[in-house]
């Protein structure tokens, strides 16, 4: 299982390298959760069971900063989906 430390690099590097915007990351790696035996409902892995971290990042829309949910698996560091206000993105 990877650390939070090695989660919180993959989300950075992910969230850097796919140029999405951010009004801010998740500093402190203690909020980093990790969710174990989660079924896994959106993605490539739909339907599999998964202990999952999940790191959270804001984007500002309009006037006010809405949160999202980048699941990442934590045996692999893969991330799986971005959970958004409206519902979730593929990736």
């Amino acid at each position: 299982m990877k650390s939070k430390d090695e989660i919180k690099k993959i989300a950075e590097e992910y969230i850097s390298n796919n140029n999405i915007e951010y009004s801010s990351l998740t500093e402190d790696i203690e909020e980093i959760k990790l969710i174990e035996k989660k079924e896994i409902r959106h993605g490539k892995k739909e339907g599999e069971i998964l202990d999952v971290y999940i790191y959270n990042y804001a984007q500002l829309w309009g006037i006010e900063e809405r949160g999202f949910g980048l699941y990442i698996d934590a045996a692999s560091g893969e991330p799986l989906y971005i959970i958004t206000p409206h519902g979730y993105l593929d990736i």
